[in-house]
């Protein structure tokens, strides 16, 4: 049984190589790259944003995690990672089915925990040229993907904590499916905002998925049709 789970989720022991860099001495070295415009002449808006999505990494658990699995191998570092984004994926619905959503710091936190998601997926394309080459950009869509269902999960703790919704919406059936629907920008109408901060958090909500979807899958699921046997594990 061991050697099933090891073969399931590590693959053969040589390829769990340790990094060549740490992930502390990567954000250093990113850091300074964009700063002296080493891979793009960058100037002005645009290079102010590639800065403000590198930099505040520091301040999310992803980077540290990374950072302190790396130093087990490549691969524990992806299995790290993949639990933690799973754990993201678990804790709005946790907090939604137990009555946790009604406390501001819960909201705070899902917030917290969405920003970093949204500045993740934002960073695959406006600093792309800091990522190496994945293992496999299958993994990549399907690990967007669950940062998808992050998003709506967070944003449905939101709509309910902050009881921006209508009397229609009562739990969390109603707060996911909110949020999902608002997703896909289906909009049926049975519940909808009800307050000023509702409706402006569910355009932000409908902006943010539709940029998600169109940029970001789409760019992903064109890397698969040119990819062949020649994955890099690095």
């Amino acid at each position: 049984m061991k050697k099933t789970l090891i073969k399931l989720f590590l693959g053969e022991p040589g390829y769990n190589t340790l990094p060549k860099h740490s992930a502390y001495q990567n954000y250093v070295r990113h850091l300074r790259d964009i700063w002296n415009n080493k891979n793009h002449h960058d100037v002005g808006l645009e290079k102010i944003v590639r800065l403000f999505l590198l930099f505040i990494q520091v301040i999310f658990p992803g980077m540290h995690i990374r950072n302190y699995f790396g130093k087990k191998g490549i691969i524990i570092r992806s299995l790290a990672n993949e639990a933690y984004v799973l754990l993201k994926v678990v804790l709005p619905l946790v907090f939604l089915s137990t009555g946790l959503y009604n406390l501001k710091i819960v909201v705070w936190f899902s917030f917290y925990l969405l920003m970093e998601t949204i500045c993740y997926v934002a960073s695959l394309i406006f600093v792309s040229d800091i990522f190496v080459k994945p293992r496999s950009y299958r993994r990549n869509i399907l690990m967007l993907f669950l940062n998808y269902l992050e998003i709506a999960a967070c944003f449905a703790v939101i709509y309910g904590g902050l009881h921006l919704l209508n009397d229609k919406a009562k739990g969390i059936t109603d707060f996911l499916y909110f949020s999902i629907v608002t997703s896909t920008t289906v909009g049926y109408g049975d519940i909808y905002p009800a307050t000023h901060m509702g409706k402006i958090i569910a355009c932000i909500h409908s902006l943010l998925t539709i940029s998600f979807i169109v940029l970001f899958l789409n760019f992903f699921s064109s890397k698969v049709e040119t990819l062949h046997n020649s994955e890099d594990l690095i």
